[in-house]
């Protein structure tokens, strides 16, 4: 929680009365007030919202209550990263980059791809000696002799070298050029010897396109790799660390052998359920309302979006004076509920997990280090899908009756494998979504439940149509929507876990690998199970506290 708070600034809803019709309740001892990235509400708020809030509350579903307080199964209108001030986006760049770009010892270079992590000075696993790469399939690229631009993008550098923190800028460019690496890599068989049979990353390799000069830049400390849950184990997997079965099937040298790397993967599996709303006029509780757009006869998002003239208008209030619909995302308030609201389907879907075994639904030849991983996390889901305080799936409502239902705590287990050893090509995804039919069958049942919610006396003044899955659907017609329609919630995860290593985990509680001395990494691939959140604030805590 410290690191939460560390990393936002929160402003609460000045609007009592909106606030109160939409479930926001704030408790400031667990907001952080001097944090880079804003945290507020959007100074527009659709009336089919309030219509969504109090079918909840028909239902007896927790509503009004701050997520942050560690009670998450309910409804809450959350806040977004937004600066009140001017109702604008925050987001890394301008929380974290813009306020500290001319520090003199920090660089960026931009439009560059990672090809490997360079190591010296230990083998990774002991006992052992592997080649370094001797690939040399380079294009000619441009030398900083050559006056066309290329690197003229380069303002900072995260792995300079401490000791060159506050030189002038024109000297620590003076530095990085001859820090870099301007030759083709020439092929090597030196070996890299054991010391204490740990890895020293000691350097990165990349370059602007396959076609480009390959260049080096060294490191003094630490390389800190954050390239996400899907491009930092292709990054690992190419500089030698991973399944070793994998790598050396692309004669990829095996420099650390990481089963867990690329496994694990984890996502929010989303599924639409779309409805018409056919209301003239839609209904709200709010009498006073300072906002010209929240009236009955208010527009949903679906319609702003669809009508050009609308868009203008709004466009221009905005930029005018900060109001109106594009302050606002077109899901406007969320649900969490736990599994215990799906009242006869919930005993199904826990005797169903319970009596799996971890290796029933896991992707094929997973080494047993993971499975034994698996098994751990599938104890922790479900005791978590049998507590009644810690939410199961995600209702996000789109302001006119139509829902997106999120399942979040998934059973299934995907991975991250490499296409080829080559660097620029793309990694190979498969998300393997409701591959385990717990997942299937928690959907399910949360789209059945939709059916309580449009039934309510305040989703009725709405006079919502079903049209997919239709109202009268079977079981398994809603099952086969689903599998026709599931998608991401873009939130993958989980790739090189933060577990021990007998249990697939690929970093310590460190965040550093295994068998390396100073290579860390700090992104989402880290969570060993993907929380049930949105992960935004949940990186931010990370990065936060690896940074503290």
């Amino acid at each position: 929680m410290p690191y939460f708070c560390k990393s936002e600034t929160f402003t609460p809803h000045p609007q009592s009365e909106i606030a109160n019709a939409v479930g926001i309740n704030q408790n400031p001892l667990v907001h952080g007030n001097k944090g880079p990235v804003n945290v507020s509400f959007s100074s527009h708020i659709y009336n089919e919202t309030v219509n969504f809030f109090s079918a909840l509350n028909e239902l007896q579903m927790p509503v009004s209550y701050d997520p942050n307080d560690g009670a998450t199964a309910g409804a809450s209108f959350l806040p977004l990263a937004l600066n009140p001030a001017n109702q604008t986006r925050c987001d890394a760049r301008s929380a974290y980059f813009e306020p500290y770009a001319m520090r003199p010892n920090l660089w960026v270079s931009t439009d560059q791809h990672v090809t490997r992590i360079l190591f010296e000075g230990g083998s990774g696993n002991p006992n052992t000696t592997t080649p370094t790469p001797g690939d040399s399939s380079v294009g000619q690229g441009s030398s900083f002799s050559r006056p066309d631009g290329l690197f003229s993008n380069i303002t900072q550098n995260g792995i300079a070298s401490r000791r060159r923190m506050f030189r002038p800028v024109y000297c620590i460019l003076d530095s990085l050029k001859q820090r870099l690496g301007m030759r083709k890599r020439q092929p090597t068989n030196t070996p890299v010897t054991s010391v204490g049979g740990l890895l020293r990353a000691n350097g990165v390799e990349f370059a602007s396109a396959a076609s480009e000069l390959r260049r080096n830049i060294t490191a003094v400390r630490e390389i800190i790799v954050a390239a996400g849950a899907l491009h930092t184990p292709q990054v690992l997997k190419l500089s030698g660390l991973g399944p070793a079965n994998e790598l050396q099937s692309l004669q990829i040298p095996v420099l650390v052998d990481l089963p867990g790397v690329g496994m694990n993967l984890q996502d929010h599996a989303l599924v639409g359920v779309f409805c018409k709303c056919q209301a003239s006029r839609r209904e709200t509780t709010l009498t006073t309302l300072s906002d010209p757009y929240q009236k009955p006869t208010s527009f949903t998002s679906v319609q702003i979006a669809s009508n050009y003239s609308l868009m203008s208008q709004f466009g221009a209030t905005y930029q005018a004076n900060r109001t109106g619909p594009w302050t606002a995302g077109p899901p406007d308030g969320n649900a969490f509920p736990a599994l215990s609201v799906l009242t006869n389907r919930s005993f199904s879907i826990i005797t169903k997990a319970q009596t799996q075994k971890a290796i029933d639904y896991l992707p094929p030849d997973v080494h047993q280090n993971v499975i034994a991983g698996f098994e751990a996390q599938r104890q922790l889901l479900i005791k978590a899908l049998q507590d009644p305080k810690r939410a199961a799936y995600e209702l996000l409502n789109f302001n006119y009756g139509a829902f997106s239902n999120v399942n979040m705590r998934p059973f299934s287990r995907s991975t991250v494998k490499l296409s080829s050893s080559r660097p620029f090509d793309p990694p190979l995804i498969d998300p393997r979504y409701g591959s385990n039919p717990v997942d299937l069958e928690v959907l399910l049942a949360s789209i059945v439940y939709n059916r309580q919610v449009l039934g309510t006396t305040s989703m009725k003044l709405l006079e919502p149509l079903q049209l997919n899955p239709r109202p009268n659907a079977t079981d398994q017609e809603i099952l086969q929507f689903i599998k026709a329609n599931i998608q991401t919630e873009f939130h993958p995860s989980g790739t090189c876990a933060m577990l021990p290593l007998d249990l697939g985990g690929v970093v310590d509680p460190q965040l550093l690998v295994y068998g390396t001395q100073n290579l860390r990494i700090v992104d989402a691939s880290i969570m060993p199970v993907i929380p049930a959140s949105h992960l935004q604030a949940v990186v931010y805590g990370v990065a936060e506290k690896v940074g503290s």
